[in-house]
């Protein structure tokens, strides 16, 4: 497996989205714990009641929740782990930049990160958007380590539906 700084040229020249899969990172342990530390965020947003932080209005099933949970999901890792992520990963590759790594999480994902939140200013409180900060990395420490968006894909999709389902309960 490579280093989560290291950048394969020939796969990002070869598949640009970065959707093929190298490695079953379905029957790793650090896939389903990031599915387990949803489940776990959820429990505690119910029995907290952290609702009370701001709103979110989730239409009911239909055409809009499908584009919510699942094209959404897709669009986002595709620009913002896909484009963004893979493309500081080539800047600092081509430009000899060194980049950190706090634990496993490289600096391009940081930078993503930090985007992504940004991103949910439009639509969220500040709360919110920066309730997407721990996810965000999560996906991105996974485009990362698998050098595909498959897992963050699923993951995004996941906590997407999570969110959704705990929403409408709540």
């Amino acid at each position: 497996m490579k280093p989560l700084d290291s950048v394969d040229t020939r796969s990002h020249s070869e598949n640009i989205f970065g959707l093929s899969v190298t490695h079953a990172y379905w029957q790793q342990p650090d896939f389903w714990f990031a599915c387990i530390a949803a489940i776990l965020f959820w429990l505690s947003y119910t029995f907290l009641n952290f609702h009370s932080l701001g709103s979110i209005i989730f239409p009911p099933f239909g055409i809009t929740l499908f584009f919510l949970i699942f094209i959404f999901p897709i669009l986002e890792e595709i620009v913002f782990r896909g484009l963004i992520q893979e493309s500081l990963q080539q800047l600092f590759a081509n430009n000899h930049i060194r980049t950190l790594l706090i634990w496993p999480i490289s600096s391009a994902n940081v930078l993503t990160s930090l985007l992504f939140s940004s991103s949910h200013l439009w639509a969220h409180s500040i709360l919110w958007a920066l309730a997407t900060l721990i996810p965000s990395l999560i996906f991105g420490y996974f485009k990362d380590k698998y050098q595909s968006l498959q897992p963050s894909i699923m993951l995004h999709i996941f906590y997407n539906l999570g969110f959704y389902l705990i929403f409408m309960a709540v």
